[in-house]
């Protein structure tokens, strides 16, 4: 025990005048929620993501608020636990916008040939011959809900940030959208 304490005292001056460990900001949009756990608590629904929020009582009167949609600029604090434990805990910097402004992604026609699949956590995606994954957007047509179903047809496509799956881009299919098949489409 004595030997781990002086190991750790020795290493302190380097680890606080290495830069490397410093803690790197980072921005995160999302929606507040409440939860009753614990006698209540707050969090930011991040995409796939959760964090608590460690800040001032001004900060925390504007950032609590269920519902309220959020974009900060925080830090992570690793040495920072919560009775919650909902998620990671960041300590806020700067509350940048509390409003999200209307998104229009741009849209591109790509022929994607390759098979469907689904992931354990229930994304349908396909697994193109170009070696890139296309989430399919929801609601997605029963016809494409097949795991192993040839997909061979032009697309409309958005970037895979826009999705929920983390995959190279994200295939549209709206309810209304006329069936733009290409040469050799694999479903009528």
């Amino acid at each position: 025990m004595k030997y781990v304490l002086v190991l750790l005292i020795s290493l302190l001056p380097a680890m606080i005048a290495n830069p490397s460990y410093a803690q790197k900001e980072f921005t995160i949009s999302g929606v507040m929620q409440h939860s009753h756990l614990e006698g209540g608590c707050w969090y930011v629904q991040a995409k796939q993501q959760k964090y608590e929020l460690n800040a001032s009582p001004e900060i925390l009167q504007t950032c609590n608020v269920e519902g309220r949609m959020l974009t900060l600029r925080v830090r992570q604090a690793p040495m920072m636990k919560s009775i919650c434990m909902m998620g990671i805990v960041v300590e806020v910097i700067d509350v940048l916008d509390t409003v999200f402004h209307p998104h229009n992604p741009p849209v591109f026609d790509k022929n994607i040939n390759g098979i469907v699949h689904k992931t354990k956590a229930g994304c349908w995606y396909i697994s193109a011959s170009d070696k890139r994954h296309y989430e399919l957007q929801a609601p997605i047509p029963k016809k494409f809900m097949r795991v192993g179903a040839r997909y061979n047809r032009m697309s409309k496509v958005i970037p895979g940030s826009e999705g929920n799956c983390n995959m190279d881009g994200v295939i549209t299919i709206g309810p209304f959208e006329p069936v733009i098949k290409s040469k050799d489409d694999s479903f009528h």
